[in-house]
């Protein structure tokens, strides 16, 4: 069994414990609502987004969620696919579902949280350059797939056989010993719905 990791809030007082802290993949991503979320934090004290975000992805499967009180869950809008874990004090995002997880995975986007172990994984993808802001993307290598959108059904197919992003995106062998994400969302209370506009 791997030794625990923890994901908390820049001011200490929200943290996730994780029964599994290997991160299984990461991805770089380009979405607008991922960049819009985090600059809607900003105005509350969390760290501005860069136009492209190191995210990373792990099991959902959490020992033990510290600061339940202090925690606020938002989406950006009603039809939103993706629900995020603040903390209400710093504003720091310590995880993010997406309804195309299933509950099997969650992210992180490590400059807008604190970790307690390496988060340190070459990208597998570069993701959502239709909402890249600039005119060329910077990327970390030329091998690199690059996805502009996944909309389409060749696109999520391309996108789903890299491994491992199959493998973690289908059920795990075995279930979660602890809680999963959305049991901790359940927990959180009532998702807040921020009504953004798209593009702002």
């Amino acid at each position: 069994m791997q030794t625990k990791g923890k994901i908390s809030c820049s001011c200490g007082l929200c943290s996730l414990e994780l029964n599994d802290h290997r991160p299984r993949y990461s991805v770089l991503c380009a979405c607008e609502d991922c960049r819009q979320a985090h600059m809607w934090a900003s105005k509350f004290g969390g760290k501005q987004p860069k136009d492209i975000l190191y995210s990373i992805y792990f099991r959902s499967d959490i020992s033990e969620v510290l600061g339940l009180s202090s925690m606020r869950v938002t989406q950006l809008r009603q039809d939103a696919r993706s629900t995020r874990i603040y903390c209400n004090h710093c504003y720091s995002c310590i995880a993010v579902d997406h309804i195309n997880y299933a509950n099997n995975i969650f992210m992180i986007q490590p400059d807008h949280c604190e970790q307690s172990f390496n988060v340190e994984l070459a990208p597998k993808a570069v993701i959502n350059l239709c909402d890249y802001p600039g005119a060329l993307a910077p990327l970390p290598s030329d091998e690199i797939p690059v996805f502009h959108t996944t909309r389409y059904p060749q696109e999520r197919q391309r996108f789903l056989d890299i491994t491992p992003i199959r493998k973690m995106l289908s059920p795990p062998d075995t279930p979660a010993e602890g809680q999963t994400i959305r049991d901790v969302i359940a927990s959180i209370g009532e998702v807040e719905v921020l009504d953004l506009k798209v593009g702002i």
